[in-house]
């Protein structure tokens, strides 16, 4: 009982960015899957899971239908960048991994910035002055100072 639009595949790099989930946390996902079917859409980009990784694995093993929505993003930074906000925004993270994952967003942003101005680009426009640091939209963002960004970024750079 597959999805019928074919399999979903997962990334290894990508799932790792996932904090995982406790054993009671995955027992009562299994219990609720098995009860009431998967209720929610796998977020798919270009046919790899982005969002539902246990779902499709609790799925697959139990032999569960499940859906998929497949988003469109530019590459796998803007993959990368869209999983660890929308962990950020559902999950209940420890204080570390929610540095972590901040720290992530602020040196992807960051390098992308960065890779912007070494193409000959420019990262802000001639009318630009009062566009917010990557750290200060980030800070806003997520409800934190740009300092805790800034420090993030450290603790995501060099993970323990």
């Amino acid at each position: 009982m597959k999805h019928p639009e074919g399999d979903c595949s997962i990334d290894l790099e990508f799932q790792a960015l996932i904090p995982p989930l406790s054993i009671e946390e995955k027992a009562q996902l299994e219990s609720n899957i098995v009860s009431e079917g998967c209720r929610d859409a796998l977020v798919v980009w270009e046919g790899i899971i982005l969002d539902g990784h246990n779902r499709f694995e609790i799925c697959q093993r139990r032999g569960i239908e499940y859906q998929t929505k497949e988003i469109v993003l530019p590459d796998r930074e803007a993959a990368a960048d869209w999983i660890d906000k929308n962990q950020l925004g559902r999950r209940n993270l420890t204080p570390d991994q929610m540095s972590l994952i901040r720290g992530r967003r602020y040196n992807r942003a960051k390098k992308t910035k960065a890779e912007a101005g070494s193409m000959g680009g420019s990262s802000k426009g001639h009318f630009d002055l009062c566009l917010p640091s990557t750290a200060d939209r980030l800070a806003k963002e997520h409800g934190v100072s740009p300092a805790t960004i800034k420090r993030d970024g450290r603790v995501a750079a060099f993970p323990c």
